[in-house]
C-alpha cells in the first residue's frame, strides 16, 4: 500500500467545500493556525484505521451510540460537527470511504500519529496511560502517549545517546543543539519511574527532573521517542504493517539547528520506506524541499556533487548520511497550503512546484513562511541604494 499513489478527495468537511490532496513520499501542510490542517490529517488517518481505532477505544472502556459520538471521541470535544453525515465525504483513489467503526480490524494501525500536543503526554517526565486522559481528549494524543509509554517500558535505562538508534553525525547534531552532553535516562524517585537528564558537575552525576528541562528539551523528548518507535532495531527498516507517519509541527519549541536534526530524521524515515505527512510553520522545511527540487532538476548526473551539496547544506563532512541524501533525491514531495477564503470556508491549494524563480509576492499570503527574510533583504537593499 505504501508504494501506491494515495489521492484523496474531501468534500464538505470542517469548512472545506472541496479539496484534492495527492500524497507524495513527503507531504507538507502549511497555513495559519486553525486552518484545519490537524483535522484533515486526523481524517486521513481515520480512513485507514477506523476499525482498529474503534477496537482500541473499546479495549480501554469507551462506548458510543452513533457515528457522531464516535467522532467526538476521536477528534475531541466539540469537533464531531466537522463531519456532516448528510454532506461530508472522503474518497481515496476514486473510491468513497464510508466511516463505519464496526467490523473486523487488523491488529495494527497503519498510520502512526505524533500530535502537536505531545509535550502534554509526559506527566512529571513519564508518558501517561491512555485512560489517564479525559474522555473527550483527542484520540491521537491518547494513543501516541500509550504507544510511547509501552515502548519506553521495554527500553533499557539509557535513552539518549544510544549507538545504533541514530547515525553518529545525527546523534552529535542533536546532542549539540538540544542536550549539551546531558544523557537522557530512566530513573526512579519515590517508587515512581521518570525520565531525567543526567549531567556531570564537579565529578558528581546530577539528575535533572522533567520540570527543570528547557522548553525545547520537553518538546523534543516525546518526539524523539516517536522517532525511536518508528525505527526498530535490527534488520527491519520499519514497523511491520505501519506505512505512514504523521508528524504535527515537528519544529515546535526547537532551535533552528535542532530543526535541522529533525529534518534529517524525517528524511531517514523516507529512506526506510514510510510515507510521511507533516504540518508545519517552519520555513526551513519548505526551503529544504525547494533545495531538493533544485538539486533534482540540475542537468548534471554527477551524484557525488549532489551529495556534496547536502553535506554542505547540513554542515556534515562525513559520508555517514550519504544514503539518506541519495534516497531523498528519489522521493516525491507535495506541499498544500490551507487558507481561509472567507469567515467560514477553508481552501486548500497545491503549491508543490516551489522553485527559485517563484514570484516572492505570491508567497506573502502563504502564511509569510518564506517572505519575511526576503522583505528584510529588500528593505536593507533599498536603504543602501538610497544612501548612494
Amino acid at each position: 500500500m505504501a508504494t501506491r499513489k494515495q489521492n484523496f478527495l474531501i468534500k464538505h468537511f470542517a469548512g472545506i467545500k472541496k479539496a484534492q490532496i495527492e500524497l507524495g513520499d513527503l507531504t507538507v501542510f502549511i497555513g495559519p493556525q486553525a486552518s484545519r490542517k490537524t483535522l484533515v490529517l486526523e481524517l486521513i488517518k481515520l480512513t485507514y484505521d477506523i476499525k482498529v481505532i474503534a477496537k482500541n477505544l473499546k479495549k480501554h472502556g469507551f462506548t458510543w451510540e452513533n457515528l457522531e459520538d464516535f467522532l467526538e471521541l476521536y477528534f475531541g470535544e466539540g469537533l464531531s460537527s466537522a463531519w456532516n453525515s448528510n454532506k461530508s465525504s472522503i474518497s481515496r483513489n476514486g473510491k468513497e470511504i464510508k466511516l463505519h467503526p464496526k467490523g473486523k480490524s487488523s491488529s495494527r494501525e497503519k498510520v502512526f500519529y505524533i500530535p502537536a500536543q505531545r509535550v502534554l503526554t509526559l506527566e512529571d517526565g513519564w508518558p501517561r496511560a491512555f485512560t489517564n486522559y479525559r474522555v473527550t481528549d483527542p484520540y491521537v494524543v491518547k494513543n501516541f502517549s500509550e504507544e510511547i509509554r509501552i515502548f519506553l517500558e521495554q527500553m533499557g535505562d539509557s535513552i539518549f545517546p544510544i549507538e545504533g538508534k541514530l547515525l553518529k553525525d545525527l546523534r552529535e547534531l542533536i546532542d549539540y543543539s538540544i542536550f549539551w552532553s546531558a544523557q537522557l535516562k530512566k530513573s526512579e524517585k519515590g517508587k515512581r519511574r521518570r525520565l531525567s537528564l543526567e549531567i556531570e558537575a564537579k565529578n558528581q552525576k546530577i539528575q535533572l527532573p522533567f520540570m527543570v528541562w528547557s522548553a525545547g528539551q520537553r518538546e523534543f523528548v516525546p518526539l524523539l521517542l516517536g522517532f525511536y518507535w518508528l525505527m526498530p532495531s535490527g534488520s527491519s527498516a520499519k514497523r511491520s504493517g505501519v506505512n505512514f507517519a504523521i508528524i504535527e509541527e515537528p519544529e515546535m519549541g526547537l532551535h533552528p539547528k535542532a530543526i535541522e536534526g529533525v529534518i534529517i530524521i524525517i528524511l531517514e524515515l523516507l529512506r526506510r520506506g514510510y510515507k510521511v505527512l507533516i504540518s508545519t510553520h517552519s520555513s526551513q522545511i519548505l526551503e529544504l524541499i525547494w533545495f531538493i527540487q533544485e538539486i533534482k532538476s540540475l542537468k548534471t548526473r554527477n551524484q557525488k556533487e549532489k551529495i556534496k551539496a547536502f553535506r554542505s547544506l547540513f554542515q556534515i563532512k562525513s559520508s555517514h548520511l550519504d544514503k539518506v541524501w541519495e534516497s531523498s533525491l528519489k522521493k516525491s514531495y507535495k506541499i498544500f497550503y490551507f487558507y481561509p477564503n472567507n469567515e467560514t470556508e477553508i481552501q486548500i491549494q497545491d503549491i508543490s512546484n516551489l522553485s527559485s524563480d517563484l514570484d516572492v509576492s505570491n508567497l506573502e499570503p502563504w502564511g509569510g513562511l518564506l517572505s519575511f527574510p526576503d522583505r528584510i533583504n529588500s528593505t536593507i537593499a533599498d536603504m543602501i541604494a538610497r544612501e548612494k
